[in-house]
């Protein structure tokens, strides 16, 4: 057997191995989520039916345990792993079959709620699925056929166009994680490959090592080092080894009638008395010096010369090591390279442009031109890495740099900054006029599709553009400007590319001006935080309030909150902010209690930063000490933005906040990159229903739809539910009918002061 098999058999059996060591807590998932299907179907389904559906699902996984111990207790051989390997598909499968049947079943035609019920459960399975069998492509993809294509057929039968659109989703989402599914094995499968491979080069290695050490005694001959013995004051040389004569090409007889004036090809007697003087008075042991070495037939490398004398011999030598740095000269090169430009595209990245930009002014300075930089981002770059891959988006992103390169002239310079962002420089211009005609070159190459393996990709590109020295003369400040004008362009779909302009300098310096008196809103007293009431939607009573942060600057006005909370964000100022809302905000709320005649609760967003910031849980901890407020009466509102940077981190901080009886709110569900993961992942307990579904949702149906299928999931998860932005006694009405306890919105109240809340909520007189 030769390697690269026995890496394929190992690679084998430890995904075999993974397949079965991983049954536990698949089995105990969903054995769990089958329960809770069950409870939820029991008031529309017969007893006998779904216990008798439930027994054999446990009934499967019994023998899947007992088929997993003897696993365990004794793996099988190479040669009897692959019949192990269809004893787990053949369970899988039938296990998928078995949760699949729940549509022919549990499925009623006339209950949209269990409906959804049931595709979000299977759904939930098909994905759940992919954690745990994505070492084995077959056993995956069976399973999930049988989960989903059920639904699909179902669907297809009822041939109205509700049940076609929930076909086509289906079918889409089972698309995207069997396409999902082969992305994660590749990876296991290549990470599985380099572990093998790195334990056979460190064997390798090894080997190596010890049969370095039997060479030792011949080190002095065969060494590929060129080692020199010459007469001190002739320079001539006595004696050389091996790979002097292997690397110059000369003979030992040769070399006997040579010096060292004869190889080295920089030195003449005067330099070489100046470089080796230091020698001769003992100041120093050696000295180096790098050089070129002349061969015999006229070629040169470059070598590193090191000198040593020794006066112990009559008459005394100098001893030569000289070192072959042509690989080493190379790999410098290479790093040299590798720092200065884009490893995909080849083209000069960001840290080369900086010094690269400055030279171009100095030229324009001197030769009284102008320079453009053009910042060109391509359109929907995600979307065509997300739903082709990463690596067709790396060739689409190639062939791009070698479309943009070919259009320009020898004095220009393209550059790739980073993801799918490019630079342009564009030297020795008179007008702005010459600019644009490169500009309209590019976004016309655009119209061309691109051909990445068996793909047609259209794309094209948003350019903004800075000139020097129109627009200023500091690298930094110019490369902002260009993307300013890129982002500004971007704002309209109609329009390509932007150059900046005077009122885009106005915008970055009400920006800069914006986050310069937010830096001292805090201490300066212009922050207030007003409060939107939660009513009770069974009898209209207050129950709680969200707190709501608002600004009042003496110089720029009341600035909303969409402004400055993302320049607050992106300068690293929403901690300080958003830690002074929650202590104002817990503060408050206990003030409540004593005036009210129920407990009322706060609601407070956390933003991203201020949530994943180090001391965030000692800071919740201390505001609900010095306030005095119940940790049960205070709710942390987080987005799902939040939760998909990473999962760990989050899960646990939120564990420790659910551990102290603090309420954890997803707020805006649905408007981002939704994921049942995060309700069966996460502590969460409050969901709400954003204000874009439910401004129009009684003349969208589809927002009702949505409105409905969320209302449905929370309350089978048994979440709480709050509905935004709820402006009409229609959409009151509906919800209340819908059984959504809680909303909030300016058909009561639209966010107030303090001291208004406190009237608002003070028992009235009778």
């Amino acid at each position: 057997m030769d390697l690269s098999e026995s890496f394929d058999q190992q690679i084998y059996s430890d995904k075999l191995k993974t397949l079965y060591t991983s049954n536990w807590i698949s089995t105990a998932a969903t054995l769990a989520v089958a329960a809770l299907y069950v409870g939820v179907q029991l008031p529309n389904h017969g007893k006998q039916s779904l216990f008798t559906w439930l027994g054999f699902l446990v009934m499967i996984y019994t023998c899947r345990f007992f088929l997993t111990i003897r696993y365990l207790k004794r793996p099988p051989p190479p040669e009897k792993q692959r019949a192990w390997m269809w004893f787990f598909r053949g369970a899988v499968l039938v296990t998928g079959m078995t949760l699949g049947s729940t549509v022919l079943f549990f499925y009623p035609h006339d209950d949209v709620p269990h409906r959804m019920f049931t595709v979000l459960i299977l759904a939930g399975m098909a994905a759940g699925g992919l954690t745990v069998l994505v070492a084995d492509l077959v056993c995956f993809s069976g399973y999930v056929y049988c989960l989903l294509l059920p639904v699909i057929i179902s669907c297809v039968i009822y041939a109205d166009t509700f049940y076609i659109s929930m076909a086509v989703l289906v079918g889409i989402f089972l698309l995207i994680i069997l396409r999902a599914s082969r992305r994660l094995n590749d990876i296991v499968t290549s990470s599985l490959q380099l572990r093998y491979e790195n334990l056979a080069l460190v064997n390798s290695l090894e080997q190596e090592k010890n049969q370095l050490s039997n060479r030792l005694g011949r080190i002095l001959n065969d060494s590929s080092n060129e080692l020199y013995i010459a007469d001190a004051a002739t320079l001539k040389y006595l004696q050389v080894n091996k790979g002097a004569l292997l690397n110059l090409g000369h003979t030992e007889d040769e070399m006997s009638r040579m010096t060292l004036f004869d190889t080295i090809v920089d030195l003449d007697r005067e330099a070489f008395n100046g470089l080796v003087e230091p020698l001769g008075f003992g100041s120093r042991d050696s000295v180096s010096h790098k050089t070129y070495h002349r061969r015999k037939n006229g070629s040169t490398y470059p070598v590193e010369l090191r000198f040593q004398l020794s006066t112990q011999e009559n008459p005394p030598v100098l001893v030569v090591t000289a070192l072959d740095i042509t690989e080493r000269d190379e790999a410098e090169r290479k790093l040299l390279h590798q720092a200065n430009f884009d490893q995909l595209t080849n083209l000069p990245n960001r840290y080369y442009m900086q010094s690269y930009i400055g030279s171009a002014f100095a030229r324009a300075k001197r030769g009284h031109t102008k320079v453009s930089l053009l910042f060109l981002d391509l359109n929907n770059f995600k979307d065509i890495n997300d739903t082709l891959g990463h690596g067709i988006g790396d060739e689409l992103l190639k062939q791009v740099a070698t479309r943009i390169r070919s259009l320009l002239r020898a004095v220009d310079t393209a550059a790739r900054l980073g993801g799918d962002e490019f630079l342009v420089l564009l030297e020795g211009l008179q007008e702005q006029d010459q600019a644009e005609t490169v500009i309209q070159k590019i976004i016309d190459s655009f119209k061309t599709p691109f051909y990445v393996e068996s793909n047609e990709i259209f794309t094209s590109a948003t350019i903004g553009i800075s000139t020097f020295p129109d627009d200023g003369n500091s690298v930094e400040l110019l490369m902002q400007y260009a993307d300013t004008a890129m982002y500004n362009a971007k704002k309209d779909s109609n329009r390509s590319y932007c150059f900046f302009s005077h009122e885009l300098r106005e915008y970055i310096d009400k920006q800069l001006a914006v986050k310069n008196h937010l830096r001292h809103a805090v201490n300066k007293g212009e922050l207030s935080v007003f409060y939107q009431p939660k009513i009770n939607t069974r009898n209209e009573q207050v129950v709680g309030a969200e707190a709501l942060i608002r600004w009042h600057n003496s110089e720029l006005g009341n600035i909303p909150p969409d402004i400055f909370i993302p320049i607050a964000e992106k300068y690293g100022l929403i901690e300080e902010i958003g830690n002074w809302v929650l202590k104002t905000a817990c503060a408050e709320a206990s003030s409540w209690q004593a005036l009210s005649q129920r407990p009322l609760h706060v609601a407070v967003n956390i933003s991203p930063r201020q949530f994943r910031s180090s001391d965030f849980l000692g800071t919740v901890e201390n505001v609900l000490i010095e306030s005095g407020l119940p940790a049960e009466l205070l709710e942390i509102e987080i987005t799902e933005n939040l939760l998909i940077q990473d999962t760990a981190e989050p899960l646990g901080i939120l564990n420790a906040l659910h551990g102290k009886n603090i309420t954890l709110a997803l707020d805006d569900f649905g408007t981002g990159y939704s994921s049942l993961s995060y309700l069966k992942q996460f502590p969460i307990q409050v969901l709400k229903i954003d204000r874009s579904f439910i401004s129009d949702m009684m003349e969208n149906r589809f927002n009702m739809s949505l409105v409905d299928a969320i209302i449905a999931l929370a309350q089978n998860l048994d979440l709480r539910l709050v509905a935004e932005g709820v402006e009409t006694q229609e959409q009151l009405d509906y919800l209340r009918g819908k059984n959504v306890n809680v909303i909030q919105g300016y058909l009561f109240s639209p966010p107030i002061p303090a001291e208004e809340f406190r009237v608002l909520i003070q028992p009235k007189a009778p």
